[in-house]
């Protein structure tokens, strides 16, 4: 750091009150802004919201028909394995009702 009037080099001072950076040719530094300035904004390039309006989840596009309320398309969903010697567990869940058929895996 350096003197904001002569430019050398600061050393630091010990005094009776704390310890700071001190020109040596005994010029005073200015105060440092300790907070930090709060910035605040809006987004004013607000996208269309896209609606959906018959019900139907947009992720369901594999073809699956659901045993509950035979729709034909469902959402896949797998899990995976939490240790090596596991199988990973594959789910459908229906795009219309909302259930979830285990297809494989461990069944609880």
């Amino acid at each position: 750091m350096f003197c904001a009037h002569c430019g050398t080099l600061l050393t630091p001072k010990i005094t009776q009150y704390g310890k700071w950076m001190a020109c040596p040719n005994g010029h005073t530094q200015p105060t440092l802004q300790q907070e930090a300035p709060t910035i605040r904004s809006t987004n004013d390039n607000e996208k269309a919201r896209i609606l959906v309006s018959d019900g139907l989840n947009p992720l369901a596009v594999h073809q699956h028909k659901c045993k509950y309320c035979s729709y034909d398309k469902a959402e896949l969903i797998e899990i995976a394995p939490f240790y090596s010697d596991e199988d990973s567990i594959i789910k459908m869940k229906c795009g219309k009702c909302g259930r979830v058929e285990q297809l494989e895996g461990k069944v609880k």
